[in-house]
C-alpha cells in the first residue's frame, strides 16, 4: 500500500468515526417495569426519534431500574450522567419544598383533576420553575396511577387504625415517609427492587402502589388484601436534563416535545384502562379488595400535614389553587 492508499484510509476511518461521535445519545431510565404503559411510551418516544432523525439520534429505553436505581435518576441527569427519566413529584419536593402539596395525600380528586392541574397555569408555572431551578425540562405529565395499600395478610382494614403497626415499604425519600405515616402506617424504605422478597418474607407487611404495578412486579403473588386507599393520584413527568435537551437542534426538539406530548396521552389512556383489568385479576384470584369510608384517611393526612408544619413549607394558596381547578 502506497502513502496515498494510506491517506485515503485513513481519512475513511476519520470520516466514519466522526459519523459515530456525532450521534446525539439520548439514555431512558425508569423504575417502571418490562411491560407497562410507561416503558410503553418511552418506547414511543424512542421509535419517533429515531425515525425522524436517523443516524442523528440513538435512544435507549432502561426500565426496571437496570440503568439506574429508583430514586438516584433525577440527581444522575443534574450530574450530567443521565438523559432522561420520569421523576415524580416526590422526588422534586426534595429540591423545591414549596411544591410539596403536589405530593401530598389526597389533594387531586381524580387522574382527570391531576392533569387538568398540569395543563393549567400552575403547571406551567410549576414547569418553569423546575427549568430554571433544577436544570431539568418537562416534556410532558403522564398519570402513573393512583396508589393504594397493598398488604401480605388480609386484615379487613376499614379505618387508619387498621393500619396500627403495619410496617409500609415506601420509595426512598422523607416524602413517602410522610404520606404513609399521613395513614397511620410505619414507613420502611426500600427499593421497589427488593420488594417482592421482603413480602415473601415479612421484612415488610405491605408496598403501595397503583394496581396495575403492583401486578406487573407480580406482588399481587404474595398480597392477600388490597385496600383502595387511593390516598395519592400520581402523576409522573417525561423529563430531559436541559443541558441534553440544549444538545438537541431546534428540529429534534420539536420532535421530541410532540412525540413526549404523543407519549404522555398514550401512556394515560393505558394505565388508566390497565388500572381496572388489574384490580379485576386481583378478584378472580380471591384477593380480598377494601374500599374503606376515605373521609378518616382524609382527615388524617391533613392533620399530620398542618400539624408536623408541612403546610408551611408550601407555596401559600398553592393548595386552594389545586382545589379550584374544576
Amino acid at each position: 500500500m502506497n502513502a496515498r492508499h494510506v491517506i485515503l484510509a485513513l481519512s475513511l476511518i476519520v470520516g466514519f468515526t466522526g459519523t459515530a461521535t456525532a450521534q446525539t445519545q439520548l439514555r431512558i431510565s425508569t423504575a417502571a417495569p418490562e411491560v407497562s404503559p410507561l416503558t410503553d411510551a418511552f418506547r414511543h418516544i424512542k421509535q419517533r426519534m429515531e425515525t425522524a432523525h436517523p443516524g442523528q439520534v440513538a435512544v435507549s429505553v432502561h426500565p426496571a431500574s437496570t440503568l439506574f436505581r429508583q430514586g438516584t435518576e433525577l440527581p444522575a441527569m443534574q450530574r450530567g450522567n443521565l438523559e432522561m427519566a420520569s421523576p415524580v413529584t416526590f422526588e422534586i419536593e426534595g429540591q423545591l419544598p414549596e411544591y410539596g402539596v403536589l405530593s401530598a395525600g389526597y389533594v387531586f380528586r381524580s387522574p382527570e383533576h391531576m392533569l387538568r392541574v398540569f395543563n393549567s397555569p400552575i403547571g406551567e408555572e410549576f414547569y418553569a420553575k423546575v427549568a430554571d431551578k433544577m436544570d431539568l425540562i418537562i416534556l410532558d405529565t403522564g398519570y402513573l396511577g393512583t396508589r393504594s395499600v397493598g398488604l401480605r395478610m388480609a386484615k379487613n382494614v376499614k379505618s387508619p387504625d387498621d393500619f396500627s403497626g403495619v410496617k409500609l415499604r415506601m420509595p426512598p425519600g422523607p416524602a413517602f415517609q410522610t404520606l404513609a405515616r399521613a395513614m397511620k402506617l410505619t414507613p420502611v424504605a426500600m427499593p421497589i427492587t427488593e420488594v417482592y422478597l421482603g413480602l415473601k418474607t415479612g421484612s415488610i407487611d405491605g408496598q403501595d402502589n397503583p394496581p396495575g404495578l403492583t401486578r406487573d412486579w407480580k406482588f399481587d403473588e404474595v398480597t392477600k388484601e388490597m385496600v383502595l386507599t387511593k390516598h395519592s393520584v400520581q402523576p409522573v413527568f417525561f423529563s430531559i436534563s436541559k443541558a441534553a435537551f440544549n444538545k438537541l437542534t431546534p428540529e429534534q426538539q420539536g420532535t421530541l416535545r410532540a412525540a413526549a406530548k404523543e407519549a404522555a396521552a398514550m401512556q394515560v389512556k393505558n394505565t388508566l384502562a390497565d388500572e381496572q383489568i388489574a384490580l379485576a385479576k386481583f378478584k378472580q384470584g380471591g384477593m380480598v379488595i377494601s374500599e374503606p369510608d376515605l373521609a378518616p384517611f382524609r382527615a388524617s393526612a391533613s392533620k399530620l400535614y398542618a400539624d408536623e408544619g408541612f403546610e408551611q413549607k408550601w407555596q401559600p394558596g398553592l393548595k386552594a389553587k389545586i382545589e379550584a381547578v374544576q
